[in-house]
């Protein structure tokens, strides 16, 4: 159906007249539109990426001053009597004044050491406990602070030290050293906005971040501006004026300003989302599509009335054709508007031709349900009959219980996997002693009863994924999935001593039986017909030594019949 659309429409004059007019009209406006919008696009652009310019150099230089007033204030320190006396107490009294301390935020500290690099104190509340700081004390200028690259301590924030020179003729040059905490900085980062939902990302000359608005996830150990899809971004590269926009990790485009500081390894980048420059422009792109789609319209409605008169409805007799061709033959009459013109004499003869082929088919589907339906009761017949077959064949007449060939079946499941899992199962072989007597001395009936009444006792002391089979005569079979040999044992006992305790009321007549049992262990190097062997040992050891008791084929009994063989 659909491929006769197709061919109607493109085989169509009206058509494709009215297909080459909208692409012509389209064409024109989209390229009108695209040149505008191109041009406002460059503007906004330009006007965005120099205003986050001047905000980022604004916030740099807060962090520069930040970190200068920190240096400036340490050099003042050192040059206090306080300091410059390099007496342990009374520089430790001064350093953990309130007037100090009030200097330094949470996580900063500030130590003094002798001219050997010995420390003499510092601000700590617990004593002087000695703090690294990862600065050669050797370099420190008595001209002007020297600072560390930025590291990170226990706590994991980011800092740098500052180290000056103390002075004191009498006991030597010692050194002043403080460390300054990024979280300075934090408070100026967190204020900063980058168009409505920007990002501002702080970092060192290795591309170490020292700042991320997720703190939990990008300051929580080292991460590397590149993780975030910057690549190998080099942020001490200048970009000179240069607008630049990158896809980042989140899948998002951003543009991209960034500065560096080398005096104080401080880099800062602002990233502004794209689709919020494209938002300034969404108004120019509005009355784009206004005139764009106000052109469509136009056309559409000069070629509509053509549309109406010849090609809707030769599209829809199409369509009906189509449906009847795919088998839907339950569709209505089609019904043209004037049937005096050619389309309405033509949908005159294709409703006759319709209904005679709808005849037909409805003729030929009856035939055919009913044969499907005999097909189908055969079937089903065929089917119930098999699973009869099926589970006669695995079924023991007398106790109901599975017979021999089905235990086997289920064994070698069972050791397929026992084999996979490396899980152990053991079997019990039973054997009802005398039976042959009973048979002789109550009958055959009898006989019948007893081996129900053993079966249906020993089946209720069962697990429910235990199996328990006749296996011949009066001997039965019993699988232990995942069971070991000492509780196959005591299952073996329970059954003996179940039979023993019980009487069996058969024609007036009380019957008591008792049962041996041979127990064994799969073992995977035997084979399970091995296993049965050996549990079949253990029960004819057991009538051996009287009958009527629980036999379990260990070593000992291994090698007793090892010894026996090669005898």
């Amino acid at each position: 159906m659909s491929s006769l659309k197709v061919s109607s429409l493109t085989n169509s004059i009206i058509i494709k007249s009215l297909v080459l007019l909208i692409i012509s009209m389209i064409v024109i406006v989209m390229i009108g539109t695209y040149v505008f919008t191109q041009k406002q696009m460059k503007t906004t652009l330009k006007l965005s990426y120099d205003t986050n310019e001047t905000q980022l150099q604004q916030l740099a230089n807060t962090a520069n001053n930040e970190m200068e007033q920190f240096a400036s204030r340490l050099t003042l320190l050192a040059k206090t009597s306080e300091i410059q006396s390099m007496d342990k107490f009374t520089a430790a009294g001064y350093l953990k004044s309130f007037n100090i301390s009030s200097l330094f935020i949470s996580g900063e500290s500030i130590s003094l050491f002798d001219r050997n690099y010995n420390l003499i104190c510092n601000n700590s509340m617990l004593g002087s406990v000695k703090i690294s700081y990862p600065i050669e004390f050797n370099r420190i200028s008595p001209h002007r602070p020297t600072i560390s690259p930025w590291y990170r301590d226990s706590d994991g924030t980011p800092k740098r030290a500052f180290g000056v020179v103390v002075s004191d003729r009498a006991h030597g040059d010692g050194r002043l050293v403080s460390n300054f905490s990024i979280r300075r900085l934090w408070k100026f980062f967190t204020d900063y906005k980058v168009g409505q939902n920007g990002i501002l990302i702080a970092c060192n000359g290795q591309g170490e971040i020292l700042y991320h608005p997720d703190m939990r996830t990008w300051l929580d150990g080292v991460h590397k501006i590149s993780e975030l899809g910057l690549g190998d971004m080099n942020i001490k590269q200048d970009l000179n004026n240069t607008v630049q926009f990158l896809t980042l990790e989140d899948g998002k485009t951003y543009l991209i300003n960034r500065t560096f500081n080398p005096t104080y390894d401080l880099g800062l980048i602002a990233l502004q989302p794209k689709s919020e420059i494209d938002a300034q422009v969404s108004s120019v792109k509005h009355v784009s599509r206004i005139i764009l789609y106000s052109s469509i319209i136009a056309i559409l409605l000069v070629s509509l009335w053509q549309i109406l008169i010849v090609c809707k409805p030769l599209n829809d007799l199409i369509d009906h054709i189509s449906q009847i061709t795919e088998g839907n033959l339950n569709i209505e009459k089609f019904n043209a508007k004037r049937s005096q013109d050619e389309i309405g004499r033509l949908a005159k003869v294709f409703n006759q031709m319709h209904e005679m082929i709808k005849r037909q088919i409805q003729e030929l589907n009856e035939h055919r349900d009913m044969l499907e339906k005999e097909v189908k009761e055969r079937t089903y017949e065929l089917e119930q009959a098999n699973k009869k077959l099926d589970i006669i064949s695995r079924t023991d007449e007398l106790t109901q219980l599975p017979n021999r060939r089905d235990m086997h079946r289920t064994i070698e499941k069972e050791v397929n996997r026992a084999n996979r899992l490396n899980r152990s199962f053991s079997i019990i072989f039973i054997d009802i002693d005398h039976f042959k007597n009973v048979n002789d001395t109550y009958g055959h009936a009898a006989g019948d009863a007893v081996l129900k009444s053993v079966a249906g006792t020993i089946r209720s002391l069962l697990r429910k994924y235990d199996v328990l089979a006749r296996y011949g005569g009066e001997e039965f079979l019993t699988l232990l999935p995942e069971t070991e040999l000492k509780d196959a044992a005591h299952v073996a006992e329970r059954f003996r001593k179940q039979i023993e305790n019980q009487t069996i009321f058969f024609g007036g007549q009380e019957i008591k039986v008792t049962i041996t049992l041979g127990v064994a262990q799969f073992d995977s190097r035997l084979g399970a017909e091995r296993c049965i062997q050996l549990a079949d040992k253990a029960l004819y050891d057991g009538k051996e030594q009287g009958r009527n008791r629980v036999i379990i084929w260990n070593d000992e009994m291994a090698k007793q019949d090892s010894e026996e063989k090669n005898s």
